[in-house]
């Protein structure tokens, strides 16, 4: 029987492993095939997590309650008071500072008058249309009530638009342009990449589940 494991995934599981288990695994697969390419502003898919953001940026990551311990071992004796700050708060931080990586060495978005250059942002879709038709009207009413009541103001990620209730020359900058990226493919693979991140800031209380991923 042959079983085929994504390497990703495998150096996750290796990355997280230790002792004995890290030499099981250095013995099957090989060091070469376990090792994960280091985090560098060249390749934004090396950039896997939020410490690497801060790696490459040269930060000091921000310690919330929750630090882990690799974190409490490399910080001992730092304090940091973002800690008591909101949950969704200090994930928008730890969102800026990804996207600000995954911009690489040479790209920073910039706004234009013009509107001639476009910018992605990550999208989600928190339901399926199977989990809405399943849903009573009542159910049905209440999310589009909560989902769709701000809608005029929660698709604009640019500096300008224009509207049935405004002039082009108004003012706009309701996602940020800090967390929007200059390709498709890497807007989806911010969104997708940092899952839990995004369910953290954006707060909505949904479950990471893999019609998400």
């Amino acid at each position: 029987m042959k079983i085929q494991i994504e390497k990703e995934k495998l150096q996750a599981a290796y990355k997280n492993a230790c002792g004995c288990v890290k030499d099981a695994f250095e013995k099957l697969f090989g060091e070469d095939v376990l090792e994960t390419a280091k985090p560098t502003l060249d390749d934004y898919k090396t950039i896997k997590s939020y410490e690497d953001a801060c790696d490459v940026l040269g930060l000091s990551p921000i310690l919330s309650e929750n630090r882990n311990k690799a974190l409490c071992a490399q910080f001992p004796d730092h304090y940091d008071f973002r800690q008591n700050m909101p949950k969704h708060i200090i994930a928008l931080m730890k969102l800026e500072i990804i996207s600000r990586a995954l911009w690489g060495k040479s790209f920073e978005p910039e706004p234009d008058a013009e509107g001639n250059k476009i910018y992605w942002y990550p999208w989600f879709a928190l339901y399926t249309k199977d989990e809405v038709d399943r849903m009573s009207d009542e159910e049905r009413k209440s999310l589009c009530g909560a989902l769709f009541g701000g809608a005029g103001h929660g698709a604009y990620a640019g500096f300008g638009y224009l509207t049935a209730d405004g002039r082009s020359s108004d003012s706009g900058a309701d996602i940020g342009i800090r967390l929007c990226q200059e390709t498709e493919e890497k807007a989806a693979y911010f969104g997708r990449q940092f899952i839990e991140l995004w369910a953290e800031y954006l707060a909505y209380g949904f479950k990471v589940t893999e019609h998400l991923k």
